[in-house]
């Protein structure tokens, strides 16, 4: 804690000097400028498959800040998601997002070993899943143009997991029950915001810290919570461009650890595997070792994915503790309001930008080796900054286990 503090004592520091302490807010920090995007895209991705999802995004319905997202999923994952988001309780103090995922096939990595240190790209497992459920409400409160914010979240989550298969996608062994698992945890958070804008800062200084709790849903599941940091710093550059600056720090701490007995862990996972079968018995010993470094130290918010590392796949790295330093150069090459409309894509455009970005990231199960093993990534994105309060982006970034391609709204911190 007191890293952190010492950190954003530095951060801060660096704002003073840079004159960006508390700028005015350059816009209206509610927007309400219609807008909207349908359209069939298709997806690739590893231990995903391929196939497409239908999206649909309304943003600002009926002159508010209510945003609403619905995505249909085909091909080697199914399912649908719906979100409302922003949807005004009272105007300008108190919002509301609801999220809905049901997807009712997927196959995802689970990747051998937790941390980073002895990992390789294609140490993991598949997961055939025929359940992914996940229920959101989030809650924001805010004040003073939204410099302060408070957070409340609750999530519930269900998954069934009926077959493993190696990375290559053959058959390991089908469950003999599938695995169903269940959690829900809560999160309450505070955010600092100082720049000149909530939604596309320019220059100042930004700081939040989460508190999540996970408690256990079951005899044999441990009891622990999380708090995750993150500190921002927006410089301006010549006289349109920003370098971003951001450090991120997740920690579990464990307040009961949970069954940590290796017979135990392999009755509950149900392999049933072949006494001859080495293939099946490595992918359990695996799992079973995962469980018991979880359920001793936790997991801490894990890097990989569309906001930090983002040349690795989708939570790539686990542990009970993680930390992230990246830095972002953006160049604004348009600032004007100028509405497009496209049928499907309807929107008005304020800002075009083109981003370099580097990224270092560290996993660890205990606070002492944190930093000891690090990965980074690298990459370019161009963003689309649009009057609806959407940002509409798409990042190439590359590491050394590939490159990735994200393409998503609003931007990664």
């Amino acid at each position: 804690m007191l890293w952190v503090v010492a950190l954003w004592c530095s951060f801060y520091g660096l704002a003073v000097c840079a004159d960006v302490t508390v700028p005015d807010r350059r816009k209206d920090q509610f927007p309400t400028s219609a807008g909207h995007l349908i359209a069939p895209l298709p997806y690739s991705y590893p231990g995903i498959g391929d196939g497409f999802f239908l999206l649909g995004n309304i943003s600002n319905i009926r002159q508010t800040t209510a945003d609403f997202l619905g995505m249909y999923v085909a091909g080697d994952a199914g399912g649908y998601i719906l979100q409302l988001d922003e949807a005004p309780i009272i105007d300008r103090r108190l919002y509301a997002r609801l999220y809905y995922q049901d997807i009712n096939k997927a196959v995802v990595n689970q990747y051998d070993t937790r941390g980073i240190k002895g990992s390789d790209k294609y140490d993991y497992n598949l997961l055939e899943a025929t359940l992914a459920l996940n229920k959101t409400i989030d809650l924001n409160l805010t004040f003073y143009d939204r410099r302060l914010n408070f957070l409340f979240t609750h999530t519930q989550s269900e998954v069934e997991i009926k077959a493993i298969r190696d990375y290559n996608g053959d058959l390991i062994t089908e469950l003999s029950e599938p695995y169903h698992g269940e959690d829900s945890n809560q999160i309450l958070g505070v955010s600092i915001d100082l720049t000149d804008d909530y939604l596309d800062p320019l220059r100042g200084t930004r700081f939040s810290l989460n508190y999540q709790d996970w408690p256990a849903e079951q005899a044999d599941d441990p009891s622990y919570y999380v708090l995750t940091y993150t500190m921002s710093l927006y410089l301006p550059l010549l006289e349109t461009d920003t370098l971003v600056l951001n450090y991120f720090q997740s920690d579990a701490h464990v307040t009961k650890q949970g069954n940590t007995n290796p017979a135990d862990i392999r009755a509950e996972l149900g392999y049933d595997c072949d006494p001859g079968d080495s293939a099946c018995l490595e992918s359990e010993q695996y799992m079973v070792d995962n469980f018991i470094k979880e359920r001793t130290n936790g997991s801490a918010a894990k890097l990989g994915g569309k906001d930090r590392l983002r040349s690795y796949p989708q939570g790539r790295y686990d542990g009970g503790h993680s930390a992230f330093v990246g830095v972002e150069y953006r160049m604004n090459f348009k600032q004007e309001m100028t509405p497009f409309n496209y049928l499907f894509w309807k929107d008005v455009r304020t800002g075009l930008q083109l981003a370099l970005f580097g990224e270092l990231g560290s996993v660890s199960e205990t606070p002492g080796q944190l930093w000891d093993e690090t990965r980074y990534s690298y990459g370019a994105g161009v963003r689309l900054v649009a009057a609806s309060g959407s940002v509409y982006r798409a990042d190439v970034a590359k590491g050394d286990e590939g490159t990735e391609v994200t393409v998503f709204f609003f931007y990664p911190w």
